[in-house]
């Protein structure tokens, strides 16, 4: 069994935030499988977990998956936390610090520590920690998804680039131009054909 100590926006265990894919791999051993998000995620079977990291390849969170006892262990400030189920795990933590999420059942995040919790009935628990920000900067990019989202059911197939910027004036500080695309803020892409008339628009959460 592995053992694991978690220090909130810091490290857990040989983990440490913000180290890069390769360090993480020397403290982790190779992944066996590496097919999350664009690549950038690696999964360690063995131990049920699952590490992600940022488009700079710098670790950003390692989720311990839905799994039975005996795989791993997670220790914070000498007490257990995981695998633990909701009513000891909030013996440890202030529960009035987590926010549950309404869209699933015995489901808490803690912005504060950067930690995120369920408890499945059929899956077990599973326990996502993360780098200092990391909700934070996840419920920005949410925001900024959301607007870009509303804005881009203004834009109409054959209207000039200098239109369509226009309408998208609010994330124009954010603007980059990729051959025949204008990309803002990373999450919307617009395509022009060869006479800058407007042809399509693509979503995507990743870099681009």
């Amino acid at each position: 069994m592995k053992v694991f100590e978690w220090i909130p926006n810091k490290s857990i265990g040989d983990l440490v935030f913000n180290m890069t894919r390769e360090d993480a791999r020397k403290a982790m051993g190779n992944a066996t499988y590496t097919p999350w998000f664009k690549g950038r995620s690696d999964i360690y079977r063995d131990y049920s977990m699952r590490l992600d990291y940022d488009e700079n390849g710098l670790l950003e969170s390692v989720e311990f998956l839905g799994m039975e006892k005996g795989f791993f262990e997670v220790w914070y400030n000498g007490k257990l936390i995981y695998p633990k189920y909701e009513k000891h795990f909030f013996n440890i933590f202030d529960k009035s610090k987590f926010t549950p999420d309404e869209t699933a059942a015995s489901s808490y995040q803690c912005n504060e520590l950067n930690i995120a919790v369920i408890w499945d009935k059929d899956n077990g628990p599973s326990c996502l920690v993360a780098r200092e920000h990391y909700w934070d900067e996840a419920d920005e990019m949410l925001k900024e998804h959301s607007l870009l989202r509303q804005l881009s059911f203004k834009l109409k197939p054959g209207m000039t680039r200098e239109e369509t910027r226009e309408i998208l004036k609010e994330k124009s500080d954010k603007l980059m131009v990729r051959g025949r695309g204008d990309i803002y803020s990373r999450y919307l892409l617009v395509i022009f054909d060869e006479n800058d008339r407007m042809v399509s628009t693509k979503f995507d959460f990743d870099s681009m």
